[in-house]
């Protein structure tokens, strides 16, 4: 035992010495002094640096993984960094290295706090009267009374601004959200999500958690609501599911038939109730919730294991995936019947699939229809279609594009090119394009 011990002490030892020097060497690299570049000020920003008598700009100081790159026109003697993001010299204001148009060095102004007091490096900046955000002018903004709020939030006597192009109407004092995070923000009744209103009920609007919030009438992910979802009786039971009164959800996606008081989540992948095992939110057919414990349901996320088969759009069956046989990525067999990604295949017998292409195994045929990665080619004709690419095709009347048609494409003169593919116009119609490199 005691010589395994000490294996184990020595081994330990010599990750420990592995890491130390990668992290040495990394920090060498890294560190702008093996590169002859010493920072402006240091403790105002990690990106501006002066180098064999040249401005250089590193994003955030890394000059080993990013590079530094020279700041145009800068001049190295006047040269003073004014807060993380921005700089000046005798002539111009920089932000991230670019000179900002419509400033001038002699005329610069932190911008006022609103609540968040302790804000620093915020993006904005005054000078000739003028608010600039991120190194773009807030066209309008009223320099006196601007104030910076938090996130890419701000205000002056008039509007409510989020970065510099979406402003409201200011018709009261702009206040932060209890535990929520600086997308958010509340304006008297409005709740705005990343500058966009997405509730007028301010009142009852409450934080779940970095992704929900909800109100009176809605439950909101990520500033959206929910179609379906519904604030009563809400709650996130983990990562991957939550519940409502009336049903359970994948994500943001409503589990078919669920029951939400007998709801258990059993793994990533596999839940249950009182009626139904569901895998990834889908109903699961062959199984039964007095079948599935949680031992069953971690053998059953083996993905090398199981496959789940599609029978339609709400049920699956778990199945042994060694007596699964793809035919292609989008169309397999399971005794002897006829799968795609999205259901079973009724009538259809394994050798009624014919793929079209050996190569990516992309275009598929399967009685008079034609098939684009599972999804079908509209109007395509069997008898007469070939493909060209590994995304052009044509039958006797049409170009295709994977499985879009393409309306200005003669098949009779058409000859594919490098470069070449076929993109949307105005009308929603696919046409011919040249990639330009």
């Amino acid at each position: 035992m005691k010589v395994f011990a000490w294996i184990g002490i020595s081994l330990l030892i010599l990750v420990a010495a592995y890491c130390l020097v990668v992290f040495a060497f990394s920090s060498y690299v890294s560190s702008p002094g093996s590169y002859n570049a010493t920072a402006y000020n240091s403790k105002l920003s990690n990106q501006y640096y002066k180098q064999d008598g040249k401005v250089i700009y590193v994003l955030d100081g890394n000059f080993f993984q990013v590079g530094g790159t020279e700041v145009a026109g800068a001049d190295p003697d006047t040269f003073t960094v004014i807060d993380k993001f921005y700089a000046k010299d005798s002539n111009n204001i920089y932000y991230n290295g670019e000179p900002v148009a419509g400033v001038s060095p002699g005329s610069v102004t932190s911008v006022a706090l609103g609540f968040d007091k302790k804000a620093v490096d915020t993006g904005y900046l005054i000078s000739n009267e003028k608010v600039f955000c991120y190194g773009e002018v807030i066209a309008g903004a009223d320099a006196e009374s601007f104030l910076y709020l938090h996130g890419s939030y701000s205000m002056d006597k008039d509007y409510l601004y989020h970065y510099i192009d979406n402003k409201t109407p200011l018709t009261t004092k702009p206040a932060a959200i209890s535990r929520a995070n600086d997308r958010y923000i509340r304006h008297g009744e409005q709740v705005l999500y990343l500058g966009k209103v997405i509730s007028h009920d301010a009142s009852s609007f409450n934080i779940i958690d970095d992704e929900y919030a909800k109100d009176a009438l809605h439950v909101y992910s990520n500033g959206d609501f929910v179609e379906g979802m519904v604030p009563e009786g809400f709650t996130v039971i983990s990562p991957y599911y939550r519940k409502d009164k009336n049903q359970a959800y994948y994500f943001n996606t409503p589990i078919p038939d669920s029951d939400p008081a007998s709801f258990k989540v059993l793994n990533n992948a596999v839940s249950k109730d009182k009626s139904n095992v569901y895998y990834n939110g889908y109903i699961v057919e062959n199984k039964k919730p007095l079948e599935v414990a949680r031992s069953e349901a971690d053998d059953l996320q083996k993905l090398w294991k199981w496959r789940a088969l599609h029978l339609n759009a709400t049920t699956v069956i778990l199945v042994p995936s060694d007596d699964v046989t793809d035919i292609t990525n989008d169309y397999y067999v399971y005794n002897n019947e006829v799968y795609s990604r999205a259901e079973k295949l009724a009538g259809i017998n394994p050798e009624d699939v014919i793929v079209l292409d050996e190569n990516d195994k992309a275009f598929v045929r399967i009685d008079d229809q034609v098939f684009y990665y599972g999804t079908v080619i509209s109007g395509a004709d069997p008898k007469t279609f070939t493909v060209i690419s590994n995304r052009f095709s044509k039958d006797a009347s049409h170009v295709y594009w994977s499985e879009h048609r393409v309306t200005d494409a003669n098949p009779a003169t058409f000859e594919y090119k490098d470069n070449l593919y076929a993109g949307e116009n105005e009308a929603g119609e696919y046409v011919l394009k040249m990639a330009e490199y």
